[in-house]
């Protein structure tokens, strides 16, 4: 059986009731989930403390330390960790026809003493910065998008059961084999269609931690974002 990692209430109800208030649980996690533990997001240049923050895309850029705030007790027996960044808003918020966006998928994390997130290194999904539509200057409601954060950790105390992730809960029709994930070919067609709580529920994970950040497209990140369309589709038409 797994060990449980102790919080505080106020922890439980401060992060839960800010997600709840966004609707990140609702959107991307099952309505009634409680968030354990706060995370914190830490780039050079600009940190994500609490839930709700907008953070400047240029400075999201390069990929971030991820802390537990606060560090939990005994987070060696905790077991195996899967950290996930999502955006459920591509081009509208709660984007239902492209589905949310996996920008990092890590699944063999642990955290140590001092609550920082480390061995993200093994990825199925390697962290692609944020590149948001500049929405507030096309026709619709503007939005800036929520990028999302989740760390979570496996229920069950098999060995190395990270190694047991579906590639069918990746997304409704993954494009490539399970021997393919994580290879610089996946694109970004490859991360969309991505459902949050079906990966949770069918790969046996319960939510440890969670944030978000609110950020705000540009034309640079506008420009970024159709490479990244053009490069998918490219690589489908080429068979990638």
């Amino acid at each position: 059986m797994a060990t449980t990692i102790t919080t505080t209430t106020t922890t439980i109800t401060t992060t839960t009731d800010t997600l709840q208030k966004h609707q990140i649980i609702g959107d991307i996690l099952a309505p009634g989930t409680k968030i354990p533990y706060n995370l914190q997001i830490k780039w050079p240049s600009a940190t994500l403390c609490k839930p709700g923050q907008a953070i400047h895309r240029d400075a999201t850029q390069p990929c971030p330390e991820v802390w537990v705030d606060p560090p939990p007790e005994n987070p060696g027996k905790a077991g195996t960790f899967v950290l996930l960044m999502v955006d459920p808003d591509l081009t509208r918020r709660h984007d239902t026809t492209f589905g949310q966006v996996r920008h990092w998928l890590a699944v063999r994390a642990s955290v140590d003493s001092f609550g920082r997130v480390k061995d993200l290194d093994d990825t199925i999904s390697p962290y692609v910065g944020p590149a948001p539509l500049p929405v507030p200057h096309l026709p619709g409601s503007p939005h800036p998008s929520r990028y999302t954060f989740i760390l979570c950790r496996h229920k069950d105390s098999a060995p190395n059961p990270a190694l047991h992730i579906d590639p069918d809960s990746l997304r409704d029709e993954f494009e490539g084999q399970p021997g393919e994930l994580g290879k610089a070919s996946q694109d970004m067609i490859d991360r969309m269609r991505f459902n949050t709580q079906r990966f949770i529920e069918r790969n046996g994970l319960e939510v440890v931690g969670a944030t978000f950040m609110f950020v705000e497209g540009n034309l640079k990140s506008g420009v970024a974002n159709l490479g990244l369309a053009a490069q998918g589709i490219g690589d489908k038409i080429v068979g990638k």
